[in-house]
Parts: C-alpha cells; sequence; structure tokens
C-alpha cells in the first residue's frame, strides 16, 4: 500500500470513529494507534528505499555528486542498478533505439566499457528527432560560479537537471566512440516572446587529457551564427583552459579575465567572442547580449532521424 492509501485510510478511521465513538471509541482508538503506526513504518520504508538508492548510485556511478538525492528516484532506467549484470547504452541516441523515448536523467556507459565508468546523463528524446545527450545547460544569470578549477572542469559539477557542465572527462569518452556533432541552442527573450536559434557542427570530438581536451570541430550550419570558427574566434584545434591552467595562445589568462573555462583563442577586448560558461552573460556573437538559457547537445552523426512528432524546441 503506497504512503498515498494509508493517508485515506487513515482519514476514514478518523470519520469511523467521529459518527460511532460513543459506542466503541476503545476499538477506534486503537484502530488509529495501528493506522498511524503502519502509516510511520510506511513512510520510514520510503525514506529507507531512496537512501538505499542514493547510496547505490554514489557507489557505481562516476558523476554522482551532479545528482541530489531528491532527484535520484527520477532516473528513468534505474532499474538496471540492480540488476547485476546490466548491459547499459553507450549513449542517449542508443537509448532511444532501445525505445526510451521520454527526455530526462538515464544511466549510460560509453565505450570501450573496460575504460569508461557508468554516467548520469540529461537525454534529450523530443527535439529534433531525439536522442541528444546534453553536455551543458546554463541560465543567464546562473546560481553556479563557473570560475573552476581545472579538475572542476574535468570531472562536471552543477545539478544535472538544471545548470551543470558534465565533464571534459566525460565528454571525451563520449565523443570518441562515433563521430559527433554538437548543437548549441540559444534562447532569448525578444517584445517578451522567448526566441530560440542555434548553431551546429557536423563534427564534435574532445581530445583526452594528455591534449589538455582539444576540441576539435567541423562545419558550421544553423542561424545562430559561427561564433566559433570565424577569423576573430577560431577555436578549432585549441586546448582547454581555465583559472588555473592558463592554456589560450593570448599573453592574459582569458578564463581568469572572463570567469569560466573554454577554448580561447585570444582575449583582448573586455568580452568574449563566444562564450558558454560565464556566471552573469551568454556570450555569442551576431546577437544582441540579451541571451537567457544554452543546451548544448551532441548526438552521433550519422542516424535516422524521422521529424515526425519531433518538437522544434528545447
Amino acid at each position: 500500500m503506497t504512503e498515498q492509501q494509508w493517508l485515506g485510510f487513515l482519514e476514514i478511521i478518523q470519520k469511523d470513529t467521529y459518527i460511532s465513538k460513543k459506542r466503541i471509541p476503545v476499538m477506534n482508538i486503537q484502530m488509529q494507534l495501528l493506522a498511524l503506526t503502519v502509516l510511520i513504518l510506511s513512510a520510514q520504508s520510503f525514506v529507507d528505499a531512496d537512501a538505499e538508492l542514493y547510496n547505490t548510485i554514489q557507489v557505481k556511478v562516476k558523476n554522482a555528486n551532479l545528482l541530489s538525492r531528491e532527484t535520484a528516484s527520477s532516473i528513468i532506467n534505474v532499474k538496471d542498478l540492480f540488476v547485476r549484470k546490466a548491459r547499459y547504452a553507450k549513449d542517449c541516441n542508443e537509448l532511444l533505439r532501445q525505445g526510451y523515448t521520454s527526455s530526462g536523467l538515464y544511466v549510460i556507459q560509453p565505450e570501450p566499457l573496460d575504460k569508461t565508468p557508468l554516467l548520469i546523463v540529461n537525454c534529450e528524446m523530443e527535439y529534433d528527432c531525439g536522442g541528444w545527450t546534453v553536455i551543458e545547460k546554463k541560465t543567464a544569470p546562473s546560481p553556479l560560479t563557473w570560475n573552476e578549477t581545472w579538475t572542476t572542469y574535468q570531472y562536471g559539477f552543477g545539478n544535472v537537471l538544471a545548470d551543470h557542465y558534465l565533464g571534459n572527462e566525460y565528454i571525451y569518452f563520449l565523443t570518441n566512440q562515433l563521430w559527433y556533432k554538437a548543437r548549441v541552442v540559444l534562447e532569448r527573450k525578444n517584445n517578451g516572446r522567448s526566441v530560440q536559434k542555434y548553431a551546429e557542427y557536423d563534427i564534435f570530438r574532445l581530445g583526452s587529457m594528455n591534449t589538455n581536451f582539444t576540441l576539435y570541430l567541423g562545419t558550421y550550419k544553423g542561424n545562430a551564427g559561427n561564433s566559433l570558427s570565424v577569423p576573430d574566434n577560431m577555436v578549432d584545434n585549441l586546448p582547454f583552459s581555465t583559472r588555473d591552467r592558463d592554456l589560450d595562445l593570448d599573453s592574459q589568462n582569458c578564463a581568469n579575465k572572463y570567469g569560466g573555462g573554454w577554448w580561447f583563442n585570444t582575449c583582448p577586448s573586455t568580452r568574449p567572442y563566444a562564450m558558454l560558461t560565464q556566471k552573469e552573460l551568454i556570450y555569442w556573437e551576431s546577437f544582441p547580449k540579451d541571451f537567457i538559457h544554452v543546451t548544448f547537445l551532441i548526438r552521433p552523426v550519422n542516424m535516422y532521424c524521422n521529424k515526425r512528432g519531433m518538437i522544434s524546441r528545447i
């Protein structure tokens, strides 16, 4: 019996007590005490189950720091964590092909399995054919600082259901098992109405830690402007840079100057040309600086896409 059912049961008993309290008051009091005891035990069992699930996730999932105890039970394929030899999908696209069509949290394991951990990711299954794995979400301004260290950017931070960065180590695992593309979806307000723009790159891959997570980009398409591969801001084949590991091509520490890790070329101006990891603003040149939200997604390049029934907005 669920907690809701027990509450209904207790309400019935209370009504019965009011009607017949003159006839069998002792029996009704005993029944109420019994129901209350069962309800307390039932609620305790729910708490214990949530604690057990959360503890299991902490042990098995590498990036469990991105998940709160309250949202642990919202993992859609959570039952797999309790299967001794569960076979996890390598990304959100494989989950989609397995029949999972709801957007939300999933456990995945990139390939090769002997070298990669279990990961919690946010899958977008309804936007533009689905199968997108979210590697970053950010609002502007963000509740997170984003001016984090190299290690923090390596292993991710934030809340996987809200503002977060998945982590360069895990993005490397994901983007080196197949050919992936990336899409940056930017949202801004225009006369009080929400408008989305996007920039897509038909190749998106990170090098390993040994390359300082060098970024490899392909050809651009979209309606937001090619802000990552223009003469003023060419970040293809550049390493990641943070305030405590300055690897950009400028004499200044761009990550420290702008307040967040990124693939920087130079930073001569007071604001970056394009940057999605700064607390206060979302920078993407060719548009006004009024973006309020960004979602960074990746998906395998060669996948079948049936757009019927798919939504055009995140």
